[in-house]
């Protein structure tokens, strides 16, 4: 039997139960909330995040800290969690969002120690920009805040989750603006989480499907990829990388190094797993918790009731 080698090293952290959109694939319209875990909004607090990752620290190394949410840039209390990771010797502090918030604050963020930002960018239209996240705001606003987090310094990467019917006649216009601005773009394939579970093989579009769209305009062959990533890189003729996560059909759940933790201190082994463990402070017992969270992955990714609204991604 092969040994298991997989090691916790990137953690990421779902700050807040709550988000500013109903995406389609994560919150729907006439969808009732399969989670009974979050009946109310919860902010993960600064203490609380010092006091798990003082924990986590003892016991693993972490190489990265991500913050996910909900919509991350909603909670209050966001640059003192930024700060609070970086005094506690975190060198890469991520982010995701969807790029509505006030002005100022992604200098704001880099200050603080950020170091990096995703942003979720599903449609290069304003219509399916709205069919999608089910609001009424200008994309081109989100257009400007990817630009300005890249002029800012921080690295930049752009998530498109790809849903037939929804966007996936958008793949080539996406590709062409991210690889015009030298930002690279993650195609991912839709994953079986939440609400959608029973129309995820109406919505799904595999990679295949993904590489064969960018085929028909773009000549590409392979780019390099750390041996961590979730995605699968490649480099058009024009220099457009572009990556493709693809839990489905191509699952990489063997190399898996993720630790999740939601707003509430819990920590998760795997998304295909909605058990959650609460780190005991004694620190003799963690190492067991942590060794039950690590038995929770799978070796195949087979998704969850858990929604990605309150886990991330």
């Amino acid at each position: 039997m092969k040994e298991d080698t997989r090691k916790f090293e990137v953690l990421r952290v779902s700050i807040l139960s709550h988000c500013s959109f109903a995406c389609v694939y994560c919150a729907p319209k006439n969808k009732p909330n399969p989670n009974i875990l979050y009946p109310k909004i919860h902010y993960l607090t600064p203490e609380l995040l010092e006091s798990k990752i003082d924990i986590l620290k003892n016991h693993i190394e972490i190489k990265e800290v991500h913050l996910t949410g909900g919509e991350p840039t909603l909670h209050k209390d966001l640059i003192q969690l930024i700060k609070t990771l970086g005094n506690l010797q975190v060198n890469e502090i991520a982010i995701t969002s969807n790029g509505f918030f006030e002005d100022g604050l992604i200098e704001k963020m880099k200050q603080a120690g950020l170091t990096r930002m995703n942003f979720s960018l599903d449609s290069f239209s304003q219509s399916g920009f709205e069919k999608l996240s089910d609001r009424k705001l200008p994309v081109e606003l989100l257009f400007k805040r990817i630009l300005e987090a890249k002029q800012t310094g921080l690295e930049v990467k752009v998530n498109c989750t790809v849903l037939k019917g929804y966007n996936d006649g958008e793949i080539l216009d996406l590709l062409s603006w991210a690889g015009e601005n030298k930002i690279p773009i993650r195609y991912l394939e839709f994953m079986k989480m939440g609400p959608l579970q029973e129309e995820h093989a109406d919505c799904f579009y595999s990679a295949e499907e993904i590489r064969n769209t960018i085929i028909k305009k773009h000549n590409f062959k392979p780019y390099r990829t750390p041996i961590d990533s979730t995605a699968t890189y490649h480099i058009t003729d024009e220099g457009f990388i572009f990556g493709i996560i693809a839990n489905h059909t191509e699952p990489f759940c063997e190399g898996c190094n993720r630790l999740r933790m939601d707003s509430l201190g819990r920590i998760y082994g795997c998304l295909s797993d909605q058990t959650s463990f609460d780190l005991p402070s004694e620190s003799s017992e963690v190492p067991v918790i942590l060794e039950k969270a690590m038995n929770t992955k799978k070796t195949q990714f087979t998704g969850s009731e858990l929604s990605m609204k309150f886990i991330g991604g």
